[in-house]
């Protein structure tokens, strides 16, 4: 078990929200836990079709299963989601309860894009043309306005999946910040040579379902667990409304709580990427593994965890 880190640190709640089921029951029972604290974060919302059923097929990459199952994931999403884009068409997500995007902004938090197709993107990025993926955000850049009224000015990517044109679409739609890879602090993603006018806030810990694949962390210990990573300086913690914020509610709940006592903050990303802003350096965006996950990231080159 790690140790405990000294009080001080600040960590982003990113709450990624893939599926209508996360945003019709996940997201109302974690607006009402973190009001209950005082607690802000930032959520990233799909905003197409719910294609779940569609990654059904990565049951077949060694572990995944066995992952899915000990962290409760696999039950998460429920039978009829898991339907969705095979026997059943998907529902449109932000459609399904557009007033939900309006209540999280109403009580504090960030709301940006997550994806239009969470499992398209998920699992084709990478052999996309630059014309596919500027369609794809500008369905859901579209999409948010439509029901917002007002431009999103961030973007997480589905699984840490990013490429240098799709970090270009972002920037042509004029966001300002965006958590699509892992590492460790802030920093502007080199593209083709060029410093990018987007400023990456990466995850920096494990997920939820990346500590329960580790050996002699079960869901009695994970918060603890989880909470001993978080250093002093700036963390950025990625949660998912259809785990955290149902099945596994109790387990982010004693996550939170202990952070609370030590005295570390809850910034939203935006906040965090107004104060990181000034003087982050330049890097590239390399592809890499990450235990826990049977496929490869995006990683913040200067923190890329070393290969198998």
């Amino acid at each position: 078990m790690p140790e405990a880190r000294p009080d001080g640190a600040r960590l982003v709640l990113k709450v990624d929200v893939d599926t209508k089921v996360g945003l019709r029951d996940g997201v109302p029972r974690l607006l009402d836990f973190l009001a209950e604290l005082g607690l802000q974060a930032s959520f990233f919302i799909s905003m197409g079709p719910d294609h779940s059923g569609r990654a059904l097929k990565r049951l077949f990459r060694p572990g995944f299963l066995k992952k899915q199952l000990k962290s409760g994931a696999a039950g998460a999403y429920g039978p009829v989601t898991m339907m969705y884009g095979l026997l059943l068409p998907g529902p449109m997500i932000a459609r399904s309860a557009p007033g939900m995007l309006n209540r999280c902004l109403n009580q504090g938090h960030e709301v940006g894009l997550h994806a239009w197709d969470h499992v398209f993107w998920h699992d084709y990025l990478r052999g996309l043309d630059p014309e596919r993926v500027a369609m794809e955000l500008g369905q859901a850049f579209n999409l948010f306005y439509e029901i917002t009224g007002f431009t999103p000015a961030s973007f997480a990517s589905p699984g840490w999946q990013i490429t240098g044109d799709a970090l270009l679409a972002l920037e042509s739609l004029g966001l300002s910040h965006v958590s699509c890879t892992r590492g460790a602090s802030p920093f502007r993603p080199l593209v083709g040579g060029r410093a990018l006018n987007l400023l990456e806030l990466p995850t920096t810990m494990p997920s939820l379902d990346e500590a329960l694949s580790l050996q002699g962390v079960d869901l009695q210990c994970a918060a603890a667990y989880l909470a001993a990573l978080v250093r002093p300086g700036l963390n950025v913690f990625t949660l998912h409304a259809e785990v955290e914020g149902r099945g596994q509610a109790a387990v982010f709940g004693e996550f939170c709580r202990i952070l609370l006592d030590r005295g570390v903050t809850f910034p939203r990303l935006i906040d965090a990427a107004r104060q990181e802003a000034p003087g982050a350096p330049a890097e590239e965006v390399v592809w890499g593994p990450i235990q826990g996950r049977a496929y490869e990231v995006a990683w913040q080159a200067s923190a890329r965890e070393p290969g198998p």
